[in-house]
């Protein structure tokens, strides 16, 4: 075994724990700033990966030199969202190398607008117990949206990593390729976008359509602090739909079960295994919310729940009371 060999044994362990610490940091910030990833993911050079790298860079002192040991990636949905993750990425890891891969292209050469980091640990951060022993490591992270992610996937397996490995005759095509999904992206953020600027501007009145965005127009309206998925919207609106209708008539029925939905909350949440219940805890999700007002406003909808005691005789409970 050589020394190198030896050494990197030695170290690998210290940029596996600086990967995880990373990552599991990333995560935070991103959901503290309410910026959604796709992914978060992590990795550390295997042994080979390292060595073949020595040997093709020419390194005469590769643990200094090689800046991706260790790497983590944010796969996030938006361009907006590379600007407020480069400002996260700058403002807590001392930076040491920044490329924006989309700068570096000629005008007539295809790629994907990611975004490189090569960054340290603050001197505050070595003093938790997890990141000790970690000072002077570089990390690299790579910031990309879906799309861009999804290209760099695809012409990595069509083995066309840089421009010239391209026959001729298919540099055209990827060119156009490229674009689309450079405008695609650009689409993508117009989308979310208008989407906000209805739900900040829509109107609920007797005209107005029942759809994702006005149903949580509507249910913010009366619930600001409840949680929802992505995933509940769909799946609630198709009841909502079936057993209600339209956006006035189920703000109707909202209003109608307002003065006693907290307390049945409370009640329900008493019997849900919570010995240390708290009055103060909020139990229901958004789309819990939605489905315990049809729970007490539609009898057709009621027939076909067969929920489990106590919730049916507490429901029933409070559907006899309204």
């Amino acid at each position: 075994m050589s020394e190198l060999e030896r050494n990197y044994r030695e170290i690998k362990p210290k940029y596996q724990r600086l990967a995880i610490n990373v990552e599991q940091a990333l995560v935070q910030f991103l959901a503290e700033n309410q910026i959604s990833s796709f992914d978060v993911e992590k990795r550390v050079k295997e042994e080979k990966s390292f060595l073949e790298k020595v040997v093709r860079k020419s390194y005469e002192a590769p643990l200094d030199e090689m800046d991706d040991i260790a790497g983590v990636r944010v796969i996030c949905y938006y361009n907006e969202d590379l600007e407020a993750i480069d400002k996260i990425i700058k403002e807590q890891f001392n930076v040491v190398l920044y490329s924006n891969k989309s700068q570096e292209l000629d005008d007539d050469q295809f790629g994907y607008a990611s975004n490189h980091y090569v960054v340290k640990l603050k001197p505050e951060w070595l003093q938790a117990p997890n990141y000790r022993g970690l000072n002077d490591l570089k990390i690299e992270i790579q910031v990309r949206t879906i799309l861009m992610h999804a290209w760099a996937a695809i012409s990595h397996k069509l083995l066309y990593k840089k421009h010239d490995d391209v026959p001729k005759e298919f540099k055209i095509k990827l060119n156009r390729l490229s674009a689309l999904i450079e405008l695609a992206d650009e689409q993508f953020d117009d989308i979310k976008n208008m989407k906000v600027d209805y739900q900040n501007h829509v109107m609920l009145d007797e005209n107005s359509s029942l759809n994702a965005d006005s149903f949580l127009v509507l249910m913010r309206k009366y619930f600001p602090n409840r949680s929802i998925s992505d995933d509940d919207i769909s799946s609630v609106l198709v009841e909502v739909r079936e057993y209600s209708g339209s956006i006035a008539d189920f703000e109707k029925r909202i209003k109608k079960c307002m003065p006693i939905l907290e307390e049945m909350e409370q009640e329900e949440m008493r019997h849900y295994l919570f010995d240390d219940y708290d009055d103060e805890d909020s139990g229901w999700s958004m789309a819990g919310v939605a489905r315990t007002i049809l729970d007490l406003t539609s009898d057709n909808y009621w027939a076909k729940r067969g929920l489990s005691e106590p919730y049916w005789s507490i429901t029933e409970h409070y559907r006899n009371s309204i």
